[in-house]
């Protein structure tokens, strides 16, 4: 009787691996210029250069990040200002919900690691491979991968802003790669009609909530979205 072939779990860790790097490049890439935004603002504010840096290295969430310094620069309470971060960063608990049954199956030391690397496009890229991919050690090597290139350019884009920022010309437009990532890692998402529902009515919250403070309309617009792909999806 012929048993079961058990896969290589060398080869598969390198595929995941080259997976998630094949992945991420295009995200990554668009990554640079929204570093670049940010370490051009840190560097104009009172933060100096190194705190700027360790910002990026510690929070990894560019709207937030963007909040703080202009907090920082008009003297609003320190309690405030992290309760403002945690707002706009609250999508993130959105993320964790979706992740969590496959997380909670990784050793304890891997999840707090892959915690700190889950920025948006981690997020999505790993709640899409977790989809069709059953294995455990395949997908945390492909979303610590995906975090650890899509981090360092991260890093990357500030470092150069805060070293650069001087001698970057105000017209350059920068400005353009911040809805371009997002736009990237939206539409390989969207894959059926409820994915459609949630990202139409998500992106309409989001702008007609424009007006709310310290970028509360992502955070209606996340809920909106999911809402309203539930719905659908019944």
């Amino acid at each position: 009787m012929a048993t079961a072939r058990v896969p290589d779990a060398p080869l598969a860790r390198r595929e995941a691996v080259r997976l998630g790097v094949r992945t991420v490049m295009p995200l990554a890439v668009g990554a640079l210029p929204f570093g670049i935004v940010f370490g051009v603002t840190a560097a104009s504010s009172s933060l100096t250069w190194w705190e700027g840096l360790v910002a990026s290295a510690l929070i990894m969430a560019g709207a937030a990040q963007l909040a703080l310094v202009d907090l920082i620069d008009t003297d609003t309470p320190w309690l405030l200002a992290v309760v403002t971060a945690l707002i706009i960063n609250a999508r993130f608990l959105l993320y964790s919900t979706a992740l969590a049954p496959a997380f909670r199956r990784f050793p304890v030391r891997w999840r707090y690691g892959l915690a700190h690397l889950m920025t948006d496009q981690a997020a999505v890229t790993g709640i899409v491979y977790f989809e069709h991919q059953r294995d455990d050690d395949t997908r945390r090597w492909f979303f610590a991968v995906v975090g650890m290139v899509f981090s360092a350019a991260w890093l990357a884009g500030t470092a150069i802003g805060l070293a650069f920022s001087a001698s970057m010309p105000e017209a350059l437009p920068l400005g353009f790669a911040v809805p371009l990532t997002f736009l990237a890692l939206l539409v390989p998402a969207v894959r059926s009609r409820p994915m459609v529902v949630a990202a139409v009515v998500g992106a309409l919250a989001t702008v007609l909530a424009a007006p709310l403070p310290q970028g509360l309309n992502i955070l209606l617009g996340g809920i909106a979205g999911v809402a309203a792909g539930v719905v659908a999806n019944r």
